[in-house]
């Protein structure tokens, strides 16, 4: 028996999430599956905080933070607890050295070109107005107002709250997806280890588990998958801080990035994190959940040298996923590929640092299960699909996946 569904979500972390609450202003009936259990720290999601910025290197990034804002403010209106603190954003350091963020004259550039507020400031401007010292004297950067601070759980919990209220939107969590057949006539049938379901329009969001579903169309994405450390250090003076992110050689050692102290998240303590990975995995599976001890001496070693009023020893301590594409795209976001059955039907969206997009990302991926379209240029976030050699899997092999299901179960 097979239940059926105008549109099933895999994947319960942010977008899923995001995407359900958007169609639970529809009739459409949904189906979101999560494999774990909804608020887990097993993927994309895991964390407390993330950093709200408007400022990229690339023009249609920024507007699409921009674009973001109105969406954040909506969210706003079905949560009692504050979604984006909006302390600002720092950016500093060599003007000259880029990373994953971007880079700081090209942020500049493209905040000059799009209209966006930001004052300028040399080093001794940055020591005199926020808690670091010691810079090297020819750093500069810029400050943004429109930046902040996510607070990722109450937005997990608002989008949830939104979701399970919604009549029309059923949640199932630990109910792994185990198989997907996507049928000619239009049907997909997606196979759990509990039971059936059939649908004709899918998104898929599963972050950094999004090869472990694609395999069943015989496609994958060419991903990384960083595992990142970050700590917490204990605050010695009363000192404000922005988010903020620092630009310095060498780059694969001394990227750091931070938080202000967060109510939600160890009060009296300051998050502080080195944009490098302590290993990068193909696979999920292969995360540790052990920060690299060099990673964190790295992270120690900056605060002691040039941060104010904070102790140096690492406490808290965690790691993260972060998924990165590998031709150099900020976000992944395309149907599968022509050679699928119902390709245009089946919305994938995966990698990135996102968490400033989500409840724009949201609207997005609804748009386009409800519509097939949305007014958002999607271009620059087009997949290149990889064929596993498995894309005659739908044909060659239906009754026998079907029959190992029933055997399995």
């Amino acid at each position: 028996m097979k239940e059926d569904y105008d549109i099933i979500i895999i994947g319960g972390g942010a977008m899923g999430l995001a995407t359900a609450a958007e169609l639970a202003n529809t009739d459409k009936r949904v189906l979101v599956l999560e494999q774990f259990g909804f608020f887990n720290n097993k993927g994309s999601s895991a964390g407390l905080s993330r950093q709200f910025r408007v400022q990229y290197a690339q023009e249609y990034m920024a507007q699409l933070a921009v674009d973001a804002i109105p969406y954040w403010d909506k969210l706003q209106e079905k949560s009692e607890e504050t979604l984006i603190d909006k302390v600002g954003s720092l950016w500093f350091g060599d003007p000259k050295i880029s990373s994953q963020e971007g880079g700081i004259q090209a942020a500049m550039d493209v905040m000059d070109e799009l209209s966006i507020p930001y004052t300028k400031l040399s080093a001794s401007e940055i020591e005199k107005q926020f808690p670091f010292k010691d810079l090297p004297k020819d750093y500069n950067g810029f400050f943004q107002k429109d930046g902040g601070i996510i607070n990722l759980k109450a937005t997990l919990q608002a989008l949830f709250n939104i979701a399970n209220a919604a009549s029309n939107i059923d949640l199932r969590e630990f109910d792994k997806v185990i198989d997907i057949f996507s049928e000619q006539d239009g049907i997909i049938e997606v196979v759990t280890a509990q039971a059936s379901f059939s649908t004709e329009k899918l998104v898929i969001t599963p972050g950094a588990y999004v090869n472990d579903v694609l395999k069943h169309f015989g496609v994958s994405v060419n991903v990384d998958i960083w595992e990142m450390s970050s700590a917490y250090y204990k605050k010695t003076e009363d000192i404000k801080l922005p988010t903020w992110f620092v630009f310095q050689e060498p780059q694969n050692t001394s990227l750091f990035y931070g938080f202000p102290e967060e109510d939600w998240a160890n009060p009296g303590y300051i998050r502080v994190a080195p944009d490098i990975p302590d290993r990068v995995i193909k696979d999920p599976s292969g995360r540790t959940g052990i920060p690299s001890e060099k990673s964190l001496q790295l992270n120690s070693d900056w605060v002691k040298d040039h941060m104010v009023g904070l102790n140096d020893e690492p406490e808290f301590t965690s790691t993260c996923l972060i998924t990165l594409s590998n031709d150099n795209k900020e976000l992944l976001l395309d149907t599968l590929p022509e050679w699928v059955h119902n390709n245009e039907n089946i919305f994938v969206y995966t990698g990135g640092w996102a968490a400033k997009f989500i409840p724009l990302l949201g609207k997005i991926l609804a748009d386009l299960a409800v519509e097939g379209e949305t007014p958002y240029d999607l271009t620059p976030f087009k997949i290149q699909w990889t064929n596993d050699n498995l894309t005659k899997k739908n044909e060659f092999s239906l009754l026998d996946r079907r029959i190992q299901i029933n055997k399995d179960r």
